[in-house]
């Protein structure tokens, strides 16, 4: 079986556990906020209609910050995948570096 294969089942099962345990959370926080609702008055929550904003910039700039890792390491990939596969330049000959000079401009 191809890795590609082995990493994609892999990431299927991850994510399969991930989705269960959200569930898992959404239904509990669900089944608390019901239990506690005839017993609380109406409470003001000053920042609840930012918050979902609030969220979605925060998510947003992750996705952003995840694509431009990606886009990197792209390009990563591709500069050393053309540097391997370009032909090597020939030996530069380099001139022999000027003698060293004094403060007062004489060589040595």
């Amino acid at each position: 079986m191809p890795i590609t294969d082995i990493t994609k089942n892999l990431e299927d099962q991850v994510l399969g556990a991930i989705a269960i345990a959200q569930e898992v959370v959404v239904d509990g926080v669900q089944r608390v906020a019901e239990a506690v609702d005839p017993v609380l008055p109406d409470v003001p929550r000053p920042f609840a209609a930012e918050a979902a904003e609030l969220l979605d910039g925060a998510f947003t700039f992750a996705e952003k910050l995840l694509q431009s890792g990606h886009q990197l390491v792209n390009r990563l990939v591709d500069v050393t995948d053309s540097a391997t596969t370009a032909e090597k330049p020939a030996a530069s000959t380099a001139t022999k570096p000027a003698p060293a000079t004094k403060a007062g401009g004489q060589a040595r």
